[in-house]
């Protein structure tokens, strides 16, 4: 019985020494200090037992070199990205890394610890890598790089398109998911192992900003137009509404926040318009006729609404809530054509020339003759057309025009700038001869015997309109002039072609006569060819067809 009991004991008190052996020297071993690393330990694969938390530091240096570089492979069911370290904002924590270096053997269960401190002799421990990310650049480079399909978010948006401004809602997308990524990729990185490859599944993006953050930023932009804004430039005032300063914000997402964006382009065309006043246009390189001999005359520069800054400025008068008046300056206008772009269109000679007569003192003549000296000068460049209603505008007292004789639909009239037609005719005739296109004009629908017969053009505002089109490879100058009884327009250019009366019929449409007109035009190469113009002439007035 006493042999048993010595043999149990002893059966049972081995392995007790041995666990109080091992417990001994795991204490021994591993309450040198929380400044060192315990043994066996290794980081990203380099030995680190045993080493003081200054000798540790310079190691961990050394592994974090190896993270901008690194490639970082997101693998997915649709295929695989691979990505560098750089792009996505991949950065040892080095603090983070030596305390996790620290910690390895001190945690866990105190029942565990030695054992796993044995364990370590044959496996060594493995410290952690603590790296870090940026969400932002893991965003955007997902956006590039989703091999997934990527339907892109839409985030929440203020417009001011209608005057008012209005919230447009967002929208989730779909694909790599940027947040689940980015809290991927640290926890792939741990065992330190390069490259890091993490396993991500396409899902639902949400938009990076809510509903709240697009009210919240509409709200400020009300407040901010709500008063509207006071300008100048030059000396000219306006005010602009509030519904007009709307329509030049809408909303930018940024890094920052979803912020207010301002369209200056739309601005600058507002305020031009609402300036139109300011400044002094620009001049045309243009001509001067001086007996029959042209000369090419240099134009000048002009000033108009409004420098680059202006758009600052007007932020800046909006943010700071005064109302303004804001003084935007203005900005130097060079002029469309320049000497040596008018000396190259070879406006050099009277190509045609046309004279209608009128009897003097008439009303009627003052308008003539305004219609004359506001188009002279006008050039008409080669593939383009000059319309008499585009240029001239609206007959207006304002204008200089008087009351004068017209026809209104067959029937004799009185009208502010009655007479015009007469100027027209006259310019028809001259493109006539000058074998330029007439795409648009309409004749008296009476005949007035002063005109030629079925070769002549009325005029009114809008409608009817004369227009005449430089079908030639070089400029067109208009140059009307006029005596007390009678209006002259002449054109002058390279001679191109010439035109000619070749022929004219009659038929009848009802009660009216059609009047067609047939003209040869001869080239300078030796080329010719035939068109026509027409005319329709009631028989009386008042009298329909």
């Amino acid at each position: 019985m006493a042999t048993r009991t010595r043999v149990l004991l002893l059966v049972l008190g081995v392995p007790m020494v041995l666990l109080i052996l091992l417990v001994a020297a795991w204490a021994v071993d591993t309450q040198r200090g929380g400044d060192q690393v315990v043994r066996n330990v290794e980081l990203s694969g380099r030995a680190i037992g045993g080493l003081e938390r200054a000798e540790l530091a310079p190691v961990v240096v050394g592994v974090a070199d190896r993270y901008p570089d690194a490639t970082v492979r997101v693998e997915t069911s649709a295929g695989d990205v691979d990505l560098d370290g750089e792009q996505v904002g991949l950065v040892l924590d080095q603090d983070a890394t030596v305390e996790s270096a620290l910690e390895v053997g001190r945690g866990g269960s105190i029942l565990v610890r030695p054992f796993a401190w044995l364990a370590s002799f044959v496996s060594p421990y493995d410290a952690e890598v603590v790296v870090a990310v940026d969400p932002t650049l893991v965003r955007t480079v997902l956006a590039e790089n989703d091999p997934t399909g990527r339907q892109a978010p839409v985030e929440p948006a203020i417009s001011g398109a209608d005057g008012q401004i209005t919230v447009v809602p967002g929208a989730q997308g779909r694909g790599l998911v940027p947040a689940e990524v980015a809290a991927a990729i640290p926890a792939a990185a741990r065992n330190g192992a390069l490259p890091i490859v993490v396993r991500a599944e396409p899902g639902a993006i949400p938009p990076r900003f809510s509903a709240e953050d697009a009210e919240a930023l509409a709200a400020e932009a009300r407040d901010l137009t709500d008063a509207g804004l006071a300008v100048e430039s030059g000396g000219t005032g306006a005010e602009v509404p509030p519904e007009t300063l709307r329509t030049w914000l809408s909303s930018v997402p940024t890094a920052e926040g979803l912020e207010l964006d301002f369209d200056e382009a739309t601005a600058f065309a507002d305020l031009g318009d609402l300036l139109t006043d300011a400044g002094q246009r620009p001049v045309d390189a243009g001509f001067r006729v001086e007996g029959d001999i042209v000369v090419a005359v240099a134009g000048r520069t002009g000033t108009a609404c409004c420098e680059d800054e202006a758009g600052q400025l007007v932020i800046d008068a909006l943010a700071a809530g005064t109302g303004g008046p804001v003084e935007l300056p203005l900005k130097v206008v060079e002029p469309e054509r320049t000497l040596a772009e008018a000396e190259a269109l070879g406006i050099n000679q009277p190509i045609a020339s046309f004279t209608t007569n009128f009897p003097a003192g008439q009303s009627r003549v003052t308008n003539i003759r305004l219609m004359g000296d506001l188009t002279q000068g006008q050039v008409i460049e080669p593939g383009e057309r000059f319309s008499v209603n585009g240029f001239v505008g609206p007959r207006t007292r304002a204008k200089g025009f008087t009351p004068g004789g017209f026809i209104n639909n067959g029937v004799l009239e009185e009208a502010i700038g009655g007479g015009v037609s007469q100027y027209a005719t006259t310019l028809f005739n001259a493109a006539f001869f000058a074998g330029l296109e007439i795409p648009e004009y309409q004749s008296h629908s009476l005949y007035i015997s002063r005109y030629p017969y079925g070769r002549e053009a009325t005029l009114s505002f809008p409608k009817p309109d004369l227009v005449i089109e430089n079908s030639t490879p070089h400029g067109v100058l208009i140059w009307p002039t006029s005596t007390e009884s009678s209006i002259t327009v002449t054109l002058y250019s390279t001679p191109y072609a010439t035109g000619e009366q070749t022929g004219q019929t009659k038929s009848q449409a009802g009660n009216c006569t059609r009047v067609t007109t047939q003209r040869t035009r001869t080239y300078v190469d030796g080329r010719t060819d035939v068109d026509t113009v027409f005319a329709t002439y009631r028989p009386g007035e008042g009298v329909d067809c």
